[in-house]
């Protein structure tokens, strides 16, 4: 085939889903061959509005968890000390006045009926890929997610003084559906955003990142504006109904788009080719049907699964469990050291600095079909386990406080961050060097499993990292 000639469309049935040919510069990553015989080029991503919902998706799967986790004033606020307060054997005891026993153990209990729920999901991923299309996945999930966010905002406004315990269960009851909701979604969109181009999956990991910089603004301007706790809250939770809103509308539109038509619904899984410069591309579709052999891709991929495990493994022992409780080590009071620290610093601090390892990260040159980097930089991270233990976080009761310093805290939360953002971004865009196109969306399901469990194990490292303060 000449390599100076454009490709256009084929006048096939599958292409006249696109409308009038298009001519293209021919590029190897823009071709596919199908089983019948038809050389497809890709459509263009019109105001690369393709890739700017899969960074929305990515941004709205972790949404969940971002928005109860910094919602931290509330939570406070609805959990504080009363007079009548109900003791539960299962909290542990709190000898510090400043917080009740509600509120000390709630970050720990938010986090594990957040991730552990999440993690048997993820853990169910193939399975349900199997049992359920991905549409139905992503809207089941997206209306559930939606509807739980409504009871959560609705709740905002009653008082609960009366049954503050009971209050405490339906919240973590919520939580733990909410995540549910939000891990169906997530290995439906991975699941999805395999079938596209690596860029893609890079929005999708960035969103999730920009989730974190989302609800980290959404509470700032919330207690900028001078409210209460609870009409900040009120206010933050609209804007969480209305982003799952907009998630769900931008859903529908994108798979009538061209560019979800090409990838998605016109070629069949059996008919990718792994593609390369140096591939010559091969008629798959009435001579082999390719099988996808779940142990076979494990085999390839689970050094970047141990990697993406022991990476949340870490950054969820002590966040945001430790970090909740980290305080400015100056006595004044001042609406820095009061309101806006913990919302900064352990909030916007590490979301920002998360998103700028997962975008500086596709900059940096990685050794192709190498996954020791990614372990290597996920195995330093260890680091962050002690130094965020000894920093000023109350209350405690066994360890002394050594980083007497808001600036050198600082700093700690922002390589964490940063290192957290590299390792999951590595990870996830190197799954296309290691596996087939038609491997892809088993990889990805695994490398999300990977990814669950780390969270859920470090979850429940965190309660203990808590009482050993």
């Amino acid at each position: 085939m000449d390599e100076q000639d454009p490709l256009v469309f084929a006048d096939t049935a599958n292409n006249r889903l696109f409308g009038l040919p298009e001519v293209l510069d021919k590029n190897v990553d823009d071709i596919i061959v199908n089983e019948c015989d038809t050389v497809l080029t890709k459509p263009p991503d019109r105001y690369n509005f393709g890739f700017l919902i899969f960074y929305v998706l990515g941004t709205c799967l972790l949404l969940p968890w971002y928005f109860f986790m910094t919602a931290n004033d509330y939570w406070m606020y609805k959990l504080r000390n009363l007079p009548n307060e109900t003791q539960l054997i299962f909290l542990l005891p709190n000898d510090n006045n400043d917080h009740s026993r509600l509120q000390a153990n709630f970050t720990s209990f938010l986090t594990i009926a957040a991730s552990v729920p999440s993690s048997l999901i993820l853990l169910l991923n193939t399975y349900l890929a199997k049992k359920m299309s991905i549409h139905f996945r992503m809207i089941s999930s997206l209306m559930l997610m939606l509807i739980l966010f409504t009871i959560t905002t609705i709740l905002v406004n009653l008082d609960s003084d009366s049954w503050q315990v009971l209050f405490f269960m339906i919240t973590l009851g919520t939580v733990i559906f909410l995540n549910i909701g939000s891990s169906i979604m997530q290995g439906a969109v991975f699941n999805l955003v395999s079938f596209f181009d690596s860029g893609y999956m890079t929005a999708t990991v960035c969103g999730q990142a920009l989730g974190g910089i989302v609800a980290a603004l959404a509470q700032i301007l919330a207690l900028w504006w001078g409210a209460s706790s609870v009409h900040s809250a009120f206010v933050y939770f609209l804007f969480a109904d209305i982003f799952i809103l907009i998630s769900l509308v931008l859903y529908t539109i994108l798979i009538k788009t061209n560019i979800y038509k090409y990838y998605v619904q016109d070629i069949p899984a059996n008919a990718w080719i792994r593609r390369s410069s140096s591939t010559q591309y091969a008629l798959l579709g009435n001579e082999q049907i390719l099988t996808v052999n779940t142990y076979a891709v494990l085999k390839k991929i689970w050094k970047l699964g141990l990697s993406t495990f022991y990476n949340f493994l870490v950054t969820m022992s002590v966040y945001p469990a430790v970090t909740v409780l980290i305080t400015s080590v100056n006595k004044e009071h001042t609406a820095w050291t009061d309101t806006y620290f913990l919302p900064v610093i352990a909030y916007l601090l590490f979301s920002t600095c998360d998103f700028l390892g997962r975008v500086m990260s596709n900059l940096i040159k990685m050794p192709v079909n190498s996954s020791w980097p990614a372990a290597i930089l996920s195995a330093l991270r260890t680091i962050f386990i002690p130094l965020m233990m000894l920093c000023n976080a109350k209350p405690r009761y066994y360890l002394p406080v050594l980083i007497n310093n808001d600036q050198l805290y600082a700093v700690i939360m922002s390589i964490f961050g940063f290192t957290n953002g590299i390792v999951s971004n590595i990870t996830m865009t190197s799954i296309p060097y290691f596996v087939d196109k038609h491997e892809q969306e088993t990889a990805s399901s695994l490398m999300i499993t990977f990814l669950g469990i780390g969270i859920s194990t470090g979850s429940l490292i965190s309660f203990g990292m808590v009482n050993l303060l």
